[in-house]
């Protein structure tokens, strides 16, 4: 492999560690947070200006190299693993040969033997068939076949979820991507299981994997059994560092709170981006696609200056879920918003309707009758629309802060009013 493809393949990890999307939708901001967590994790200092060109956002010439330090770092934070390197290199004495016979070759080009096109004939028609079965494995459609199935899980927070394989005939190193953002998982050629510890409730979308092509795909399940709260840094480092806390109401007005200082107190570095999210996973038995979401939340008052906030809520299903996020005026552009098979990005579509002022008391409520599903702020229609796939039997719900929050009701009922889940 060149140092370029390789360099290509590195990137391509870290692009998904940072889970941002399409690197062309990238914003400078995103190379800022980008830089922050390439330097916490490996504490190496590489410019936004830098990833940029490793990135591909700034132009640069052919010959672009970054420095082996600044390599090192990327390899680390991706998480790269070199894939196996199968050709013996060759001898001093083979390549002597080798460049004999190509000599001898040129020397007598031009006078070649008759019986000789036999041979030459057979070559060209073999070299053929070959490139017709490479040209075959690289089309559409043609995938390598394998499987990755749950056996069972053991425990509630953590739990530990076991997986059967089926591995491909490949030559490609193997991964299992347990959809938690932990480490990809290196698989062994003999291996047939695996097995993994969750620590925090969702569902999980796990994939059999090569570095570039999906082999197969499971949905796993962790569960809750009750409202809990968790605090972390950014979602990349939620697998390893976050904080759960009890989840219940507190005051005289029924509002769920955590204080910063309680966090900090839980070793919460609380000076800089974190978030807050209120959850509940325990799956019920419920038509997927009839319900009424409902929540009245607000914002903390943040008083660092310029600052972007956003509060998202989701309901998951086991096939697929509806997110909807909410911005402080000026930060639409940070929006995605998720309704089953499709995603609206604020990178690319205008979402500013879903700017208001999150200091302030504020109620939503989504209503999903059969796939189609509207959706108010403060009894106002933000959204009209419908989706296709099934979000499959539902597994629970979020409420998400990016910073600190008070969340006086977050409900889930169905359309005759039976509740489902409440806070």
């Amino acid at each position: 492999m060149t140092k370029r493809a390789r360099l290509i393949d590195i990137v391509e990890c870290c692009v998904v560690r940072f889970d941002r999307g399409d690197v062309a939708t990238w914003k400078h901001s995103d190379f800022v947070d980008l830089n922050q967590e390439i330097h916490r994790d490996t504490n190496v200092n590489i410019s936004p200006n830098t990833l940029k060109r490793i990135f591909g956002k700034i132009s640069v010439d052919d010959y672009y190299s970054p420095q082996q330090a600044t390599i090192e770092a990327l390899i680390k934070y991706g998480r790269y693993f070199p894939p196996e390197i199968n050709v013996q290199p060759e001898t001093n004495l083979e390549a002597d040969e080798r460049v004999t016979e190509e000599r001898a070759i040129y020397k007598n080009s031009g006078k070649v033997k008759p019986y000789k096109w036999i041979f030459i004939s057979a070559t060209i028609v073999v070299i053929a068939i070959c490139g017709m079965l490479a040209l075959k494995t690289l089309m559409p459609g043609s995938k390598l076949s394998g499987s990755i199935i749950l056996t069972k899980t053991e425990g509630l927070l953590p739990a530990t979820a076991l997986f059967k394989l089926q591995l491909p005939d490949t030559q490609d190193s193997l991964f299992v991507n347990f959809g938690d953002k932990t480490t990809l998982a290196y698989i062994n050629p003999e291996q047939n299981t695996i097995a993994h510890n969750y620590l925090f409730p969702g569902v999980f979308n796990v994939i059999l994997q090569t570095r570039k092509n999906v082999i197969a795909t499971r949905t796993v399940s962790i569960r809750s059994e009750k409202w809990i709260g968790l605090s972390f840094r950014i979602e990349s480092e939620l697998p390893e560092h976050y904080y759960e806390f009890p989840a219940h109401k507190t005051g005289d007005d029924s509002v769920f709170k955590i204080s910063n200082s309680q966090l900090y107190s839980m070793g919460l570095d609380t000076n800089g981006l974190f978030y807050t999210r209120l959850c509940n996973f325990t799956p019920i038995k419920y038509a997927p696609e009839d319900f009424i979401f409902e929540a009245t939340f607000k914002n903390s008052v943040h008083e660092k200056g310029v600052y972007c906030k956003g509060t998202q809520f989701q309901v998951s299903g086991i096939n697929g879920f509806i997110r909807f996020k909410l911005a402080s005026p000026g930060c639409s552009y940070r929006v995605i918003n998720v309704l089953s098979e499709q995603t609206f990005r604020g990178s690319r579509d205008d979402l500013s309707k879903f700017v208001l002022d999150l200091e302030k008391w504020n109620n939503v409520k989504l209503i999903n009758r059969n796939k189609q599903v509207s959706f108010y702020v403060n009894n106002k229609l933000l959204f009209n629309g419908t989706y296709e796939i099934s979000l499959g039997s539902i597994q629970g719900l979020f409420l998400e802060f990016e910073g600190n929050g008070f969340v006086k009701n977050c409900d889930l009922k169905s359309l005759d009013g039976e509740i489902l889940y409440r806070f």
